[in-house]
């Protein structure tokens, strides 16, 4: 096998072909991981000063078998500043591309990319890897490794919505559906009125009226309900120039809609649909209507349209532990992350002692209220 890193744009696009043939026979690959996301984000953060391409490519005999889509990030903490070994892109699922059709073990190629990794250790003083789906691959090569396992650990549930378990969308409702949701959608219906719309291949319109919905359903939480850690990830200039990218002419990305009779949105979900998944990943809701319950109608909605029109087998309901998306359903994923330091410098040996004081210092305070 032979390894290299991946510092350019011009080599990342000439990835393209064999990264698309990775990723749809990778079955832990979600559109998180695929080449026209990473892509799409690569090329609007390449503007970040903080952010430089990691990308680590594994070949055999001149093919390729393993992508690990990262970057190194300078995290500034003023006197703690220090460069992190993080996934490319944001989502629910990240990981590794691997070849599943090789006569290489999937382990001995995630093997190979670590490895790597650790050789290049000037480059870094931590690695921390988020997202990770606890039934990947990558996530069981890292519990049976004597090293990682121990800096392997929990990170946040994924509520999941399997379409296969009920026969139809009315053996759906009578176990999830409340009251409360039917209640809502008559009541909105009833003193409202609203069209709920499903638009796909979205384009820039679409994206400003839900980008200033969010910013102002943000906006008010944070003044009005003291939700003060509340912040429109559309505020975000590079964030916000990603989003807008991935919406224009993609077929991917749906967003569930209601709207009142002047088609004015009332409230919106925005998902992501690849091999059969569609992942929520985004939502807001006209506050002038917080007392309806959107939240309820527009999932009530969301679910009858699927269940009707089977264009998925599963709904994700992102990252989160809420307790409204488990009215919705009894099944979640694990997502788990790697965290650990470079010890084989001088820098990251002082920075993980500082850390780790830090840690138990928190922990002291939280412990005594």
């Amino acid at each position: 096998m032979q390894t290299k890193i991946i510092t350019t744009k011009n080599d990342f696009a000439k990835l393209k072909e064999d990264w698309e043939r990775l990723q749809e026979q990778d079955e832990d690959v979600t559109y998180y991981s695929t080449f026209e996301y990473n892509w799409t984000w690569w090329d609007v953060y390449k503007n970040d000063k903080n952010k430089e391409l990691f990308i680590i490519v594994v070949e055999l005999k001149g093919v390729v078998i393993g992508i690990a889509p990262l970057t190194i990030e300078k995290v500034n903490k003023k006197i703690l500043s220090y460069r992190c070994i993080r996934f490319l892109g944001r989502g629910d699922y990240l990981g590794i591309i691997i070849n599943r059709g090789s006569n290489i073990k999937y382990g001995t190629i995630i093997k190979e990319i670590f490895n790597f990794i650790e050789s290049k250790n000037k480059y870094f003083e931590r690695m921390t890897l988020t997202h990770i789906k606890d039934n990947s691959r990558l996530s069981a090569y890292m519990l049976k490794n004597k090293e990682y396992n121990k800096n392997f650990n929990y990170l946040i549930e994924c509520p999941i919505l399997k379409y296969k378990k009920f026969k139809n969308f009315d053996a759906y409702k009578n176990e999830f559906v409340s009251l409360n949701a039917k209640r809502y959608s008559n009541k909105l219906q009833r003193e409202i009125g609203y069209n709920f719309k499903v638009v796909s291949n979205h384009n820039e319109e679409v994206y400003k009226k839900i980008s200033q919905l969010h910013i102002n359903e943000q906006n008010y939480l944070a003044k009005n309900r003291g939700r003060e850690e509340r912040r429109s990830l559309y505020n975000d200039k590079f964030y916000s120039e990603f989003v807008k990218r991935v919406y224009n002419n993609n077929s991917k990305v749906i967003t569930f809609k209601i709207e009142d009779g002047n088609s004015n949105i009332l409230t919106y979900d925005t998902c992501y649909l690849y091999k059969g998944v569609l992942h929520m990943w985004n939502m807001a809701y006209d506050t002038k209507y917080e007392n309806y319950g959107l939240g309820k109608v527009i999932n009530l909605e969301i679910q009858k349209y699927i269940f009707e029109n089977n264009i998925a087998d599963i709904f994700d309901f992102g990252a989160g532990r809420y307790p409204w998306k488990f009215e919705w359903t009894d099944d979640f994923i694990f997502d788990y992350q790697l965290d650990i330091w470079n010890e084989k410098t001088l820098k990251s040996k002082l920075l993980k002692k500082i850390y780790d004081i830090k840690k138990k210092i928190e922990f002291i305070r939280r412990k005594n209220g």
